[in-house]
């Protein structure tokens, strides 16, 4: 017996997703957070002098695109689309 489990967090689904599929979208989520954790040590640090201004924009601009990548497959996983 298969038991199919949807997401709790309130993200609307078309009909059910199983646990594979539901573990990936939870890493690809995971990911983008702690891509987000990791970046703001970085954009708070902008009061300090060790990372050029520019540098630390940059490292935050990139870190946006990679978790747009990240939210985008997430949204695919679970039937949204990109």
């Amino acid at each position: 017996m298969k038991l199919v489990m949807d997401l709790a967090c309130g993200i609307p689904l078309r009909g059910h997703m199983d646990d594979d599929r539901r573990d990936l979208v939870i890493r690809l989520c995971t990911e983008a957070g702690m891509l987000m954790e990791d970046m703001s040590i970085i954009a708070l640090a902008a009061r300090g002098g060790e990372i050029p201004i520019r540098a630390r924009i940059d490292q935050l601009a990139a870190a946006i695109d990679d978790m747009a990548v990240l939210i985008a497959a997430a949204g695919v996983v679970v039937g949204r689309g990109g």
